[in-house]
């Protein structure tokens, strides 16, 4: 059983008035300290999280931060510690503690398919959550958490330098775990195409799915003229999807430290 204490749990809402973004993120990586297990927030340097936290939020972060009040911390700890224990139960956390920073959500424009949540996994065993405090809700919190924990998992077992296929592959085991853990529908990038459209484009992809290029993964992925949004959820959904169907009683961890080539063998995305 997982032991609370192997939980660490960071809430980053600096008691801040009238700030730029600069100046805020500045503030927010100033109280993130080295630790000697995922670095800074799961960034090897300073200059790395500073950088990708630059990104997250936008400049007009004074008119939407909000400070988080004891109320709004204390069940968003509660459903992290619950959520994060339920998981366990499934996919056991191979590396502790288990670290995760929890963040405003400042990022535009704000995306209803989420919830009110989104969520970033950049080490084994960190997370990191971005949390609307106007629009979240406890069930999206859920979600994301089950989520990202599962592609921690997977960072234990397999390199983050990962081709096209594997990131199909990551982000289909991810929320294929999700639905069994948590339950709910199935996510709306994970639908954004049917069964005859993903397996069309998956064929389409075929002489690029070892490309390890940013920008044929964002087109796959976020979209663009040729490809829908979400493309690339919806592949690698239905694909591990083919492959629970096959192996319902295989365990969670047994599948996380297969390799991804192995998981599509086995499952029966082309086989129909």
């Amino acid at each position: 059983m997982i032991q609370s204490n192997t939980i660490k749990i960071k809430f980053c809402f600096p008691n801040v008035f009238e700030m730029n973004k600069e100046s805020f993120v500045k503030i927010i990586v100033g109280s993130i300290k080295l630790n000697r297990k995922i670095g800074y927030a799961g960034y090897r340097k300073k200059t790395e999280l500073t950088k990708y936290l630059s990104y997250r939020f936008t400049d007009d972060i004074v008119k939407k931060y909000q400070q988080l009040n004891t109320y709004n911390q204390e069940r968003i700890e509660r459903i992290i510690r619950l959520t994060i224990k339920k998981c366990n139960e499934q996919l056991p956390l191979p590396n502790l503690p288990f670290f995760v920073f929890i963040f405003s959500w400042l990022n535009t424009p704000y995306n209803k398919a989420f919830e009110g949540v989104t969520g970033f996994t950049p080490f084994t065993n960190t997370i990191h959550l971005f949390i609307s405090l106007e629009k979240f809700s406890l069930r999206s919190l859920e979600k994301t958490i089950a989520h990202e924990l599962n592609h921690s998992v997977f960072f234990y077992y397999h390199k983050h330098n990962q081709t096209l296929f594997d990131i199909m592959i990551f982000e289909g085991l991810a929320e294929n775990f999700r639905e069994e853990i948590i339950g709910g529908q199935p996510a709306l990038w994970s639908k954004a195409l049917n069964e005859k459209e993903c397996k069309l484009t998956f064929s389409l992809l075929n002489s690029s799915l070892n490309s390890r290029g940013y920008h044929l993964y964002r087109d796959v992925f976020f979209g663009n003229k040729k490809y829908k949004r979400w493309t690339g959820y919806s592949i690698g959904y239905r694909i591990i999807k083919s492959f629970r169907k096959i192996f319902p009683n295989k365990s969670w961890k047994e599948i996380m430290g297969m390799k991804p080539k192995n998981i599509f063998i086995e499952s029966s995305f082309i086989k129909k």
